[in-house]
């Protein structure tokens, strides 16, 4: 005579302990896989942004040349005052701090500052507009966001990303999520916008 034989299951205890395993592992892989992911879209947006510097380094290079004589003349103190004034004011770039936003929602780029106040649009429109066409003619037609910020006709740093307030930021030459940076410079610098980032962070000196 065959006996029947019961088929066990699992018991509540087993179950309990398999869904606490499962928790711990997700608490484990969760953070981990969102952590991979930042770092990726990072790293391809420090890429973004170091293509912008080579760009923008270029043309500001080309600029510099073409301002060289009215720099010059701005800062001779034997030439008229009229003529020297008149020089100046003919500067786009010129020396000390340059700032220079591109936004590509409304495919519009403009000289601004630190705090990224816009420059004079209508006064430096074909400067800015010069500036944005040979940069972007490298930065796949203007893809993203981005600042710049230039001293003495050197570009010092860039930030770039594809939105403006997006969390996922470039930046060269000290680039985001690659020990560069200090943790608080990093969280500021994914916090802010583009517009307002913090240049002086960013470059080597």
């Amino acid at each position: 005579m065959k006996t029947n034989k019961t088929k066990k299951g699992f018991t509540l205890m087993e179950l309990v302990v398999v869904l606490a395993i499962l928790g711990i592992l997700l608490a484990i892989i969760v953070p981990s896989w969102g952590y991979f992911l930042r770092r990726a879209r990072e790293r391809s947006a420090n890429a973004k942004a170091k293509i912008v510097f080579n760009a923008a380094q270029t043309e500001i290079t080309r600029i510099s040349m073409k301002e060289r004589p009215d720099l010059n003349l701005s800062k001779d103190s034997t030439a008229d005052s009229q003529k020297r004034a008149d020089a100046a004011a003919r500067l786009y770039v010129g020396e000390g701090d340059f700032y220079f936003y591109w936004n590509s929602t409304t495919h519009t780029g403009y000289k601004t500052n630190a705090a990224g106040t816009q420059g004079a649009v209508a006064t430096d429109a074909n400067n800015n507009n010069s500036l944005s066409r040979a940069i972007n003619n490298i930065n796949n037609n203007g893809e993203g966001f981005y600042k710049i910020y230039v001293k003495d006709y050197n570009v010092q740093s860039v930030v770039y990303s594809d939105f403006d307030n997006g969390r996922y930021k470039g930046t060269y030459p000290r680039s985001i999520g690659a020990n560069q940076l200090t943790d608080a410079e990093e969280r500021a610098i994914r916090r802010n916008s583009v517009l307002s980032c913090d240049m002086g962070t960013i470059d080597l000196t």
